[in-house]
Formats: structure tokens, sequence, C-alpha cells
């Protein structure tokens, strides 16, 4: 998978944050043709450096799909996740592993259609705190000196995590479950929130996704990670019945789980029913009232005169 970042997009401002996706690098794809001027991509969207790739040479690969040639910097820096998994640069954060971190070439610039290495080498101080730390490449083009009051820097933020040897605890824990608890029909969106209770980082994807329990059938969610002390919040659909009366539960093995209740009923289909049924009830009332009345009124039986007011014969 790659991050890809077209003209127009806010992508690094002090204190703003990049959206980051999880997954590996697609391998062989061949790089489409320019459609923009500027179309920055990185591979992979991010590193996981554990204890044995300590000290070695890891490798993102920057390739411009635009038109225009590109000035690269290329930064450390420390961020922290919002819920949606996007990343805030925040000087000072938790677990940082800014420092031990040296990226080569800093600066370089790349014409349309190339691409070129950046090494990252992780060397750890003595005596660290096992578990996860963590730290942010930042692939930044300035903005030029152009006309107008607004320039705009274009980057990617590359999350590296890095893994100190020590003790692993990896739980986590599922601390909400949202949705609504009545609608008239589907898909019906829940959202979970997972907090990290570790001491590394926790990934939910492939066989080990997070998964929705609900009217016996497992949804699964999107593949995501959740960082060291984090939370993230997650959302899945499901298409219920017509009528139900849906229990959903979010469960982490040997972990806590969580539940919700949704009602759902069509009440604009029954009020639609009763809307283009109402009149023909009414007609149908309206009839057989009639004919009640028409066999409740007095017949002179066949064959026999009626009397005038005197009581002699017409």
């Amino acid at each position: 998978m790659t991050i890809r970042l077209r003209r127009g997009s806010v992508a690094l401002l002090s204190g703003a944050c990049l959206l980051w996706m999880m997954g590996p690098a697609q391998a062989g794809t061949t790089p489409p043709t320019p459609e923009t001027d500027f179309s920055l991509t990185v591979s992979p969207t991010r590193l996981a450096v554990q204890p044995d790739d300590l000290g070695k040479k890891q490798v993102f690969q920057v390739l411009n799909q635009g038109r225009l040639p590109v000035e690269v910097e290329v930064r450390r820096a420390d961020f922290t996740s919002r819920l949606d998994g996007t990343l805030l640069f925040r000087s000072g954060a938790a677990y940082s592993a800014r420092d031990w971190a040296t990226v080569t070439p800093r600066r370089f610039r790349l014409a349309a259609g190339r691409s070129a290495p950046v090494s990252v080498r992780i060397r750890v101080p003595s005596d660290p705190e096992p578990g996860d730390h963590q730290l942010a490449v930042v692939f930044l083009v300035p903005a030029g000196t152009g006309a107008g009051n607004i320039h705009i820097n274009r980057g990617i933020g590359a999350p590296v995590y890095v893994a100190v040897p020590g003790p692993v605890d990896d739980s986590a824990e599922v601390t909400d479950l949202r949705a609504p608890g009545f609608a008239l029909g589907g898909p019906l969106t829940f959202t979970a929130r997972v907090r990290d209770t570790g001491t590394v980082h926790r990934d939910f994807r492939d066989t080990g996704r997070l998964r929705l329990q609900v009217n016996g059938e497992s949804v699964p969610f999107p593949d995501f990670t959740v960082g060291r002390g984090a939370t993230r919040e997650i959302a899945t659909t499901f298409d219920p019945p017509l009528l139900c009366l849906c229990r959903a539960t979010v469960s982490l093995p040997g972990g806590t789980s969580t539940g919700v209740t949704v009602v759902v009923f069509p009440l604009h289909w029954l009020a639609a029913m009763i809307l283009l049924g109402g009149p023909v009830l009414l007609m149908m009332f309206l009839r057989r009232r009639h004919l009640a009345r028409m066999s409740a009124a007095p017949r002179v039986p066949s064959g026999v005169e009626e009397e005038n007011d005197v009581g002699q014969p017409r």
C-alpha cells in the first residue's frame, strides 16, 4: 500500500497532523501516468523495527509521480495518534525514539517519474525502557516563494515503531461500542473504541482482525493498529433484517468485551401502509354500514296489500 498526496492537500503545518495508513507496500506496481503537478508516494507506509534489526539499515522508497521535480526534506518528529489514527506531531511525546534515528539523505531533489531510497538506522541508548518507542519520518516538500500570502508545506509522515528488548505485553481492551438505539433500517454503523494497555503496539489485521458479533454473524472491522498507550476508534457496518432486535458485541480473546442493542423497525413502511390503506378501509367500513342499514329496514311481505289510514283496503 502507498500513500499519495496531491496538490491542494494540507500535508504538514506546525502542529498539524497527517493521515497515515497501515499496510505493506505493493510490489511490482507500475507508476501511473502523471495527472497533476505534485504527487508524492512513500513506501512502506510504516516501519516496525524488531530487536534483531536495531542498528541495521531500514529503507523507504520515495517516488515522484507528479509532472514537476520536487525538493524533499527528510525530518524526524515525535507524534501521538488521534482516535481516527491520524498522526499528531507533538514535541516531547511519550515513548519518543526521535533522537535514536539517523536518516540519510536529509535533503534531495527528485525528478518527475524518479524514485530515491531514504535509509533509517536506529541506535538505542544504554539501558532503555523495554517495549515500543516511536517516531515519525516526515518527507516534506517545502512551499515555494510564489505569489500570494498563503504557502503550504506538503509532505507525508510515516510512523516507525522501535521494539526495545525486554518483557512484551501486547494487551488491549475494548472500552466502548456505539450504535443507534433505534433505526428504521440498515445499514447500521457500529463504532468500537480500543485502548492499548500493554508495552507494545497492537495490530488488528488479517486473521487477528477485530470482529463484531451480531445476529449470529461475524462482521470484521477494517485493519488497524493501536500504538502503545493510545486509543483507536474504528467502525464497521451491518445490514440487518427488516425487523430486528439486534444484540451486538465486540470482544478480545482473553480480554474485555462490550455490547449494544439496536431495535430495527420500519415505521416509515407502516406509515405508508396506513396512508395507502386508510381510504380503502374507510370505503369498506362505509359500505358495510350501508348494507347493515338496508338489512335493518322493515320490508312488506310479497302478495299482501297495504292498508289505508282507516284500515280499509285500497
